[in-house]
């Protein structure tokens, strides 16, 4: 008699990125353990908030702060602790101050600049206390710098005990699949604080590939998407970086993605590649045997995208879907 074949074991990973300094999708991703189910957590790059928002006292238990061109004023303490919600929900950084001292940042630039590294040092060192807490000890769990990420805040990421820097070395997951990261981009027309040449990015990717033991039972945790997939399409932008109009009437689309990143994910063929980058492209693609996902970005309404993946501990994809909460 034949018995049937025991199915192998296999893990669920939840992926998500692009989360810009939203406190709300952060704690999502971690709560992502027991909402999805998962068995791994990988958090791409792009960790980091956009903007300072400055709140003003302007009177007696009364403040004021300008979000998008709107001036939102608080009265008392629970709506000022209400404002500094809404702002970091947007992915902000909120900074309580006197007019004296908003005065001073309006009137000095290298301060401001200083300011508002501080404060995203801070927020993300918060985070790292926040997975602390939460995630068991041992429960594989990794992060990454984005392009538009500081440098020197890896060394935040790096003081974590639950988080495992994923640019540092290479990770391991349960059954011995391996994951890479690297969370640099191609150029991009806003001089981020992490863009390489395509050639540089090529050999950035390659020379970590190259530590792996089975490049094709691998996952590929690359920030930028690949050229010219379903995963990378973004508004083509005019001289002036406004987005140029469609034959339709629409915005025109055009691949921003990475050459270099493409060609690596052809010559190595892992089994997945998780990217982001590109907020406007919630996707998968195929190149080759890869599946090849973008979950998107939505940081800016508190809600996170994210991509669960079942992978096969003898390094295959049994399944994929979407997910926004």
């Amino acid at each position: 008699m034949i018995g049937r074949r025991k199915k192998e074991p296999s893990q669920t990973v939840f992926f998500a990125t692009d989360i810009h300094g939203s406190e709300v999708c952060f704690r999502k991703w971690l709560a992502a353990r027991k909402a999805y189910g998962a068995d791994v957590l990988v958090l791409g790059g792009d960790m980091t908030g956009k903007a300072l928002i400055p709140i003003v006292e302007a009177g007696p238990d009364r403040w004021t702060a300008v979000i998008r061109g709107e001036e939102r004023v608080a009265a008392g303490q629970e709506q000022l602790a209400a404002l500094r919600e809404a702002v970091g929900r947007m992915g902000y950084y909120a900074l309580v101050i006197s007019p004296d001292e908003k005065a001073e940042l309006d009137a000095d630039p290298v301060l401001l600049e200083k300011t508002f590294r501080r404060v995203m040092r801070e927020s993300l060192e918060h985070w790292m206390q926040l997975a602390d807490e939460r995630l068991p000890e041992g429960f594989p769990a990794f992060a990454m710098l984005g392009n538009d990420d500081y440098p020197e805040l890896a060394e935040v990421l790096s003081a974590g005990r639950a988080i495992q820097y994923g640019e540092e070395a290479i990770g391991e997951l349960p059954g011995e699949i391996e994951i890479v990261s690297v969370g640099f981009s191609n150029p991009t027309p806003w001089d981020s604080p992490r863009e390489l040449s395509e050639e540089d990015l090529e050999a950035r990717i390659g020379a970590a590939a190259e530590k792996l033991r089975s490049p094709e039972r691998a996952i590929f945790n690359l920030h930028c998407p690949p050229f010219d997939t379903n995963l990378d399409l973004a508004p083509a932008l005019d001289s002036s970086l406004k987005p140029r109009a469609g034959m339709a009437g629409g915005v025109e689309l055009a691949p921003v993605g990475s050459t270099a990143v493409r060609g690596a994910i052809e010559r190595y063929q892992p089994m997945l590649g998780l990217h982001g980058h590109v907020h406007e492209c919630s996707a998968g693609d195929k190149l080759g045997r890869t599946l090849c996902v973008n979950p998107g970005s939505n940081y800016m309404m508190g809600a996170l995208k994210g991509a669960l993946i079942e992978v096969g501990r003898s390094g295959e994809v049994r399944g994929w879907q979407m997910t926004e909460g």
